[in-house]
């Protein structure tokens, strides 16, 4: 199983948004992590707002991985938005962004972010699946697709096997 897959219930995707900015999009990933988790959404809103002034989450090829930290968080909160339009942003492939996985975390968690983040990054850089993403024809068979994605090895390499020279 994935790090993405238990954070990802069918009510944490929306397919089809009408959102036309960077605004509209983290309100509506705001107003999804309250109805999800009871998370004030103007906290939620801030949060995803706050990191994006830092630097784009645009990861390239029409995906962004929208991410911040909020105090009042237990556990992580994770969001699937597919826009009806492309949204131009500041993408470094300078490609307009249709596909967001928007992503919450506690404050204090480290681990979990950044395992959740590395792999939102190879889901959305995995072309195959990317593809998929932007095709499905509804929720149901977005949640499906990323609950049964693998990540690659390289991610969590196997305890069982032996470093080689250079790991």
């Amino acid at each position: 199983m994935n790090a993405l897959a238990p954070l990802l219930p069918l009510d944490a995707v929306c397919v089809d948004s009408p959102a036309q900015s960077r605004k509209r999009l983290f309100e509506e990933a705001a107003l999804m992590m309250e109805r999800r988790a009871g998370v004030a959404h103007n906290e939620a809103f801030d949060a995803l707002f706050a990191r994006e002034k830092i630097g784009t989450t645009c990861v390239g090829h029409g995906c962004g991985i929208p991410h911040g930290r909020l105090a009042s968080l237990d556990a992580p909160l994770l969001t699937i938005i597919r826009t009806l339009e492309p949204i131009a942003l500041d993408a470094a492939d300078e490609e307009p962004v249709r596909l967001f996985v928007c992503l919450l975390v506690p404050d204090n968690d480290s681990n979990q972010y950044l395992t959740i983040l590395r792999e939102a990054a190879a889901l959305l850089s995995d072309d195959a699946m990317r593809e998929q993403l932007l095709a499905a024809p509804d929720a149901q068979t977005i949640c499906e697709l990323v609950h049964g994605w693998v990540p690659p090895e390289s991610l969590h390499p196997s305890e069982d096997k032996p470093l080689t020279a250079g790991e």
